[in-house]
């Protein structure tokens, strides 16, 4: 105002300007300002019209997560059929390192080697178990609920992330009730919220001073008139705790309190989701103690259940006069697998591709077909099409075996057809009793 009544330049005069502006308690808040001139009997009155800007600031925020977080979705997409490629080229040597370990550790019984070809083959399946742990996650799917253990899909959540959580120094408690009942979920659902709490006590410890601990544990509520059993699992981690005032915006969608770049703030809002849809709940509890504890409530499955035992190896390998043609175009894994059906007892023949395998069935009679689902020329449905008009019963006695479970095609195949299937890396009693179940005529 100074330099405009000494007959300088008006640089702000009439237009709207952005600043802060500071409140009586001296905080600072956007501020919008346009100031203009009036003369006025020959003074000079200046004028100022102020907005606040602080709803429109945290709109814009707002629609600015949403996109990142629609970004981050994106991404995801991307990631799941990325891995759908990744997962069969894994999955093929992992079943070959499986299968071999698997017949190594029989040749080697009573040897000192032994021990060594059980480590190697341990170590395989847990490789296994991991693999499949993210197919499950990443797979789209509808909801398939039936009886699972919550104990057993913490102790697959924790397997999974086992290696985080020991590279980042943090000490793992587990004091899981034995024998807990049983709960109708889908394992897929209640697995993924579990490793999502896991992962957020995780990330909530990593830059924290001091012992980082966390602690997971499960039991049995207390029976109550009025409703259903219940089991609850507790996640609570040493980090920094859930600022005040946050406990119930932590589970809206898109809110995160995690720095730039770490989650998307859709974990625990899904988390969530998935417990009230199985009749359940996930809160935060309330706790004086450092970091967080989040417990889970699930009601009790009221199905009874008839848990039947593997059949044992012994039960699998009664030897068979029956005929097998293995179709797969990777030569380990057909190898793999004719060892495994001859030393059952079954008459195998291979085949690298599916135009082989037609040749083969134009010469020979065949009781049964293992094949691969996605190879080169013609894959495994396009077999199977064939098969089914040269010998219709055949087809019906067919087994396919596929490290391309996340793929649209491939599942949309298996679930038209209700074709038996085993995802790789698989063992030899799953295949043996696949082919055994598919020979004594049971339905796939």
């Amino acid at each position: 105002m100074s330099r405009i009544a000494g007959g300088g330049a008006a640089r702000v005069i009439g237009r709207r300007v952005e600043m802060s502006a500071l409140r009586i308690d001296g905080s600072e808040f956007p501020i919008e300002m346009v100031l203009w001139r009036t003369s006025v009997g020959g003074r000079a009155y200046f004028t100022a019209s102020i907005a606040d800007l602080t709803e429109r600031h945290n709109a814009q925020a707002e629609i600015e997560r949403q996109r990142e977080a629609l970004r981050q979705s994106e991404k995801l997409t991307a990631m799941g059929s990325l891995l759908a490629g990744v997962a069969h080229e894994l999955n093929n040597p992992l079943a070959i390192v499986m299968g071999r370990a698997a017949l190594l550790e029989e040749k080697l019984q009573g040897h000192a080697l032994a021990t060594d070809a059980l480590r190697i083959h341990e170590a395989a399946e847990r490789c296994g178990r991991i693999v499949r742990t993210f197919l499950n996650m990443a797979r789209q799917k509808p909801t398939e609920r039936s009886t699972v253990g919550i104990n057993e899909l913490v102790r697959a959540a924790v397997e999974l992330l086992h290696y985080g959580l020991r590279s980042h120094g943090i000490e793992l408690r587990l004091a899981l009730a034995p024998e807990l009942p049983q709960v109708h979920a889908d394992p897929d659902q209640i697995g993924q919220l579990v490793l999502n709490l896991l992962v957020n006590a995780q990330q909530a410890m990593v830059g924290c001073e001091g012992a980082r601990t966390l602690s997971i544990s499960s039991g049995l509520e207390e029976r109550r008139s009025d409703r259903a059993p219940r089991i609850w699992l507790r996640v609570a981690d040493s980090g920094r705790g859930v600022p005040p005032g946050l406990q119930e915006q932590i589970f809206a969608p898109f809110f995160t309190t995690k720095a730039d770049g770490v989650g998307t703030g859709m974990g625990l809002s899904v988390s969530r989701s998935i417990a009230r849809e199985h009749g359940g709940s996930l809160v935060l509890e309330a706790s004086s103690e450092q970091g967080a504890s989040f417990r889970l409530s699930l009601p009790v499955s009221g199905r009874a259940e008839t848990v039947t035992a593997p059949a044992p190896l012994d039960a699998l390998d009664q030897g068979s006069e029956a005929r097998v043609l293995v179709v797969d175009d990777e030569q380990e894994i057909a190898d793999l697998m004719r060892a495994f059906l001859e030393g059952a007892g079954y008459e195998v023949a291979t085949a690298e591709s599916g135009a082989v395998a037609l040749a083969l069935l134009q010469e020979a009679q065949f009781d049964l077909i293992v094949s691969d689902l996605r190879m080169p020329d013609m894959d495994g449905a396009a077999l199977w099409r064939a098969v089914g008009e040269l010998s219709p019963g055949l087809a019906r006695r067919m087994v396919f075996v596929t490290g391309d479970t996340l793929s649209a095609a491939a599942r949309g195949f298996l679930d038209k057809t209700r074709c038996l299937s085993l995802d790789k890396p698989f063992t030899r009693p799953e295949l043996l009793a696949a082919v055994r179940k598919l020979l004594d005529g049971e339905d796939a």
